[in-house]
């Protein structure tokens, strides 16, 4: 049974069966009292007939006839109805009866009553530590409901009481997941508002100024043609910003779904240089790509050719005229590597543990381009496909980064 697995329940009914048992010992105990004093009342009252007999010259075989006589005759009972001996006499009238039924009904008294006491004692005891229970559950319940998770109710014993204390906790650390999630999204949310107030301050600030150039100089073409293509170029770049920071946010919250399929290496990373090798080819500097044109990876094709395409733009703004950018790509039995390497200027070792934050601009970039959210953004598209995007450099000798994605569906499709 549930109810005897709590072991104070178990005490507390173990104890009412000792007080049972206790109880009829002391029936019996009491009941061969009584018998025995009857047993001696009966003897006295026999000595005391036995000697007004023989005072009175009554043969020894007459008396001896009488005692032993094993049922009463009529003139016997009229005889002691006369002297007011009958059943219906109370015994109150009778000394030795009256004392051994007092004697014994004290005894009687005494010992329920230590038992009742013992009993209720216990039974109060019993039921304040369980009522303490109930109120410590409560309190601590109630500090659940506040959003408090520090005490704990309690556990590790058996008992139905202590199931449903189990069964509490649970829903508890379940509250306080979906509380830490609620604070994160908050936060979260907190945060892509913050991004997005401070990043709007320059270009709008921009917009503000050209829109008042313009404004004082309306009959001056060349003016008007001049600060309405800076506000264009604002304009812009705030749609950019905006673009990629609800992607990122995007991404970050879990709302993106990846539909990873099996794509051609080759074909991916030309598709993200299509449109910067003309750039690069402007810049006077080389994008290669290295890799086995038969290789293929397990992507999301339009996200990750953004990520690959974000790589190559930051090598781009790090790199001189002259420099070099290399795409490069091998496959592992349980990782599909990309690489996007190239020989600019690197990155300074107290810029390392930041590369990866938005809107982080080193002091050393001086007038490079870039608002800082084209790294981070790759690295969300990488880690939302369960992969992994790191980065080595040497100061002055340029900067490797390492697109790593699973590929534990190799053995369901083949290469080819």
């Amino acid at each position: 049974m549930d109810i005897l697995q709590d072991k104070s329940t178990r005490y507390y009914i173990t104890f009412l069966a000792a007080v049972f048992g206790i109880f009829l010992l002391l029936t019996f105990f009491f009941s061969w009292i009584h018998g025995r004093q009857a047993q001696q009342l009966l003897f006295e009252r026999e000595q005391t007939f036995v000697s007004s007999l023989m005072e009175q010259g009554v043969s020894w075989t007459a008396i001896a006839r009488a005692v032993k006589g094993a049922e009463p005759t009529g003139e016997s009972e009229k005889l002691l109805r006369q002297l007011g001996h009958t059943q219906a006499a109370s015994f109150w009238l009778f000394p030795s009866i009256d004392r051994s039924v007092r004697l014994f009904g004290m005894a009687v008294a005494g010992a329920v009553g230590v038992l009742a006491m013992v009993l209720l004692g216990v039974t109060a005891h019993f039921l304040w530590k369980r009522e303490k229970l109930y109120r410590q559950a409560e309190g601590i319940i109630t500090q659940f409901s506040d959003g408090n998770f520090e005490n704990h109710l309690p556990g590790n014993k058996n008992g139905s009481i202590y199931q449903l204390f189990s069964a509490v906790e649970e829903l508890a650390v379940a509250l306080r997941a979906q509380s830490g999630k609620e604070q994160q999204r908050k936060a979260f949310l907190r945060d892509t508002i913050s991004d997005i107030s401070h990043q709007l301050k320059t270009p709008l600030a921009a917009l503000h100024m050209y829109t008042e150039i313009i404004a004082k100089e309306p009959d001056c073409k060349e003016t008007v043609e001049r600060f309405s293509e800076k506000s264009m170029q604002s304009l812009e770049r705030i749609e950019r910003l905006v673009q990629t920071l609800l992607k990122v946010s995007r991404i970050d919250a879990g709302s993106i779904v990846f539909h990873k399929e099996w794509q051609p290496a080759a074909g991916l990373v030309e598709s993200a240089t299509a449109d910067l090798s003309v750039r690069a080819q402007k810049e006077g500097k080389q994008l290669l790509t290295e890799g086995d044109s038969a290789q293929k990876l397990f992507c999301d094709r339009e996200w990750t050719r953004e990520a690959v395409a974000n790589l190559i733009k930051n090598a781009l703004d790090h790199t001189d005229e002259g420099g070099k950018v290399t795409v490069s790509w091998e496959q592992s039995p349980a990782m599909f590597l990309l690489s996007v390497a190239d020989n600019g200027c690197g990155i300074a070792a107290d810029d390392m543990p930041h590369v990866f934050k938005r809107f982080y601009r080193s002091k050393k970039a001086g007038g490079r381009q870039g608002i800082g959210l084209g790294l981070p953004y790759a690295k969300s598209i990488v880690e939302g496909q369960g992969g992994i995007l790191s980065v080595s450099s040497t100061p002055g000798e340029g900067a490797v980064f390492t697109l790593m994605l699973p590929t534990e569906a190799q053995k369901q499709s083949p290469q080819g």
